[in-house]
């Protein structure tokens, strides 16, 4: 008789024990639930090349997890994201390189290097009759350009200087406000050589059988600086937000090269998803433009010693145009 209640006293237990481990594991569960709170990861990029790669995510969207949506911000200009960048709006945002600099030195770290993704976009084409086949070649020339006070201005003055010239003595430089002044000028006949970006560089190209590229200022950039890369956009990842939240950012960087190479390997799917996305509105010139615009997935750890090679020869010029200085060791805390 004892040994039956002793037996009925152990299963009673048992049930219990059980039952406390079932309300542990559902509150447990419940408290996870509850961390995993949903939450929308805003992303800003720019029309042209920078945002380029980005189409197919803006598109067809992006999967960074439960409870995790994405919302994409096309702007013409950069001023047009970096208040919402300097505040932590956005998480993410592709921005001109040397504005990435800015941007970290302005918050004091707070803005970190995500990845490289486009290299050069600039180019010098000229009238076919110009002569002009490199930097060299263009002493005593004239040439017109878009950038001023900007970083084409101190590409272009940094390559002139490289091959032995003086920006306004062996070269007169006419800087316009707008790329589409410099292309109105060629297609005018009012100039016959030209820097300008991508996708400026097949309008023109496009339109006037004479007017050639002459020199990709990527490749007279790496000959001039031991190799460098010529990194002119960049992605940019709030510190705070990536640190809290490491795994939704490695799944964005994977899709984005995912996209990336989506849009190189098939331009012209990579096109229609480019006027899709409000990047450009010609999938024609987008589609042309794509194989010139170098579009690359070059993450941090990769990115750096070119990218810091390139603020040291901006600041060189002007330091205001990376915030004052080269960026340190912590802007690329993301590789680390």
């Amino acid at each position: 008789m004892k040994k039956k209640m002793s037996q009925k006293m152990n299963t009673r237990k048992l049930m219990i024990l059980a039952g406390l481990m079932l309300v542990m594991i559902l509150a447990f569960t419940a408290c996870q639930a509850k961390l995993a709170e949903p939450q929308t990861v805003k992303v800003g990029t720019l029309a042209g090349p920078t945002g380029m790669g980005m189409a197919e995510m803006i598109v067809n969207g992006v999967d960074l997890g439960e409870n995790v949506t994405t919302e994409f911000t096309v702007a013409g200009a950069p001023d047009q994201l970096t208040a919402s960048v300097i505040s932590g709006e956005f998480q993410i945002a592709a921005l001109p390189s040397n504005l990435a600099a800015v941007l970290f030195n302005k918050t004091e770290g707070q803005v970190v290097l995500g990845s490289v993704n486009t290299l050069g976009v600039l180019y010098i084409v000229a009238d076919e009759t110009a002569g002009v086949a490199s930097i060299a070649d263009l002493k005593g020339k004239t040439i017109v350009a878009s950038g001023q006070g900007s970083t084409p201005e101190y590409v272009l003055n940094y390559l002139l200087q490289k091959n032995g010239l003086t920006p306004g003595v062996d070269v007169t430089i006419n800087y316009v406000a707008e790329h589409s002044e410099a292309v109105t000028q060629l297609a005018a006949g009012q100039a016959t050589i030209a820097m300008i970006p991508e996708p400026f560089v097949t309008t023109i190209t496009s339109k006037k059988a004479n007017i050639k590229v002459a020199v990709d200022m990527s490749k007279a950039w790496e000959e001039a600086s031991n190799g460098s890369q010529l990194q002119m956009t960049a992605v940019v990842v709030n510190k705070d937000w990536a640190e809290a939240n490491p795994k939704v950012l490695e799944q964005f960087m994977e899709a984005y090269e995912a996209s990336i190479n989506a849009v190189n390997d098939n331009p012209a799917e990579g096109a229609q998803n480019i006027v899709a996305a409000g990047i450009m509105t010609d999938a024609t010139l987008a589609e042309k433009a794509i194989p010139n615009c170098n579009i690359v997935f070059i993450p941090v750890k990769d990115a750096q010693e070119s990218l810091n090679e390139y603020y040291t020869i901006l600041a060189g010029f002007e330091p205001k145009a990376v915030g004052g200085k080269v960026p340190g060791e912590d802007f690329y805390v993301l590789g680390k």
